[in-house]
């Protein structure tokens, strides 16, 4: 086990499990590994303790401790990497994405899924290497892990709310039509969330989408991007 990930596993064990409404269990989360039961903020909390007190760390030991977390025990060691890919925003940028998708293989369930893919990657870092994350999205829609193919959705909930450029819409029109006859929750409810982000900057887009596509999306995906439409709400 990586040094940093040592330590960082051992305020993990020694936190307080949460309480409250915000708690999450293991089956809620989609996941049968170890779990601590702290709150997401507790994990933050842990993880912004260690950037702040070592904002200097390198490009390599940054790497190793990710790689060496996404092989953790637990479910929060598995989320760990989020906070440390947004915190280290210079370090990655210089990820390779074979790296990132060799990580994304280690990911089970929706919650592990989108703790590294719903917030961490902007429409800015795929627009600068646009060809490298098509390539990669359509990599992970193709991928016989299914969460895989959920984080091929998720990675574009954030873009597709950040710019209007039609390529990162396309992209997302392309990859659910790949996937829209799955009936996995996991990519259903994936398929609805990334329609729905689309219609802040690609209402008209999606709403000839769906006219034109309903009777073959998912149920839920139709459903709810329609009230999205109709309401403005979920």
């Amino acid at each position: 086990m990586n040094l940093h990930h040592r330590h960082i596993l051992e305020q993990i064990q020694a936190a307080e499990p949460g309480r409250g409404p915000t708690t999450q269990r293991p089956e809620h989360l989609g996941t049968a590994r170890k779990w601590y039961g702290l709150k997401n903020e507790q994990r933050r909390r842990i993880l912004l303790d260690f950037h702040a007190a070592r904002k200097d760390l390198n490009f390599a030991d940054w790497l190793a401790l990710i790689d060496s977390l996404y092989q953790g025990e637990s479910y929060e060691e598995r989320c760990a990497p989020q906070t440390l890919l947004l915190k280290y925003p210079h370090h990655r940028r210089q990820l390779p994405l074979a790296q990132l998708e060799a990580w994304l293989g280690n990911l089970d369930g929706w919650a592990e899924v989108d703790s590294t893919c719903q917030t961490v990657f902007s429409a800015k870092d795929l627009l600068a290497d646009w060809q490298g994350w098509s390539a990669l999205l359509a990599s992970l829609a193709a991928d016989a892990n299914v969460n895989k193919r959920r984080a091929a959705l998720v990675l574009l909930t954030a873009p597709i709310t950040q710019s209007d450029d039609r390529r990162i819409l396309e992209l997302s029109l392309q990859l659910i039509e790949r996937l829209k006859s799955e009936r996995d929750k996991r990519i259903t409810k994936a398929i609805s969330w990334l329609l729905r982000k689309g219609v802040k900057q690609h209402r008209a887009a999606i709403s000839a989408y769906l006219e034109a596509n309903a009777a073959s999306l998912p149920a839920i995906a139709a459903r709810e991007t329609r009230k999205k439409l109709l309401t403005g709400k979920k």
